[in-house]
């Protein structure tokens, strides 16, 4: 370094090229934004976690295996989900809540939000849904808090 003061201009070009230098050494991963978006959508759900599901493995109606049963409970309320693998690399969720009601469900994805409502039995069905994380929330008919389950794996 000669110390004399550095123009803005060369001051601007050793910024450009050290930030393609890092651009190169160390890109940004290609899911960032998708994980980035999906992480603020559920943070901006005004819910309480439920606590940590209670999972066990299962055989599919079909008998290969590919079912899992996992269980969320708070405050009284209850959400049984089965999930098992699609016939096009995607899953079926099956979903019962106690007590039953007509209940909103979002399945909230990377990939955005499938809906569904329950039935008067407090069943409810998401088909096509892409495997990777994801979290339930059930929005209660009538008035209360919704309830949002932790992120699990489809």
């Amino acid at each position: 370094m000669t110390g004399r003061p550095r123009a803005a201009a060369d001051e601007k070009e050793l910024l450009a090229e050290l930030r393609q230098l890092w651009t190169d050494a160390d890109p940004v991963p290609p899911s960032l934004v998708e994980r980035v978006c999906f992480a603020v959508r559920l943070a901006n759900l005004e819910a309480e976690l439920t606590s940590v599901p209670v999972l066990l493995e299962v055989a599919s109606a079909r008998g290969d295996g590919s079912g899992r049963v996992l269980t969320f409970e708070r405050d009284g309320f209850a959400v049984l989900v089965n999930v098992t693998a699609g016939e096009t690399g995607t899953v079926r969720v099956d979903g019962w809540l106690a007590p039953p009601a007509a209940h909103d469900v979002e399945l909230l994805t990377t990939a955005g939000r499938r809906t569904a409502r329950c039935d008067g039995e407090g069943r409810f069905v998401i088909e096509g849904a892409r495997r990777g994380p994801a979290r339930l929330a059930v929005r209660p008919a009538g008035a209360g808090r919704p309830m949002t389950t932790p992120v699990i794996e489809l």
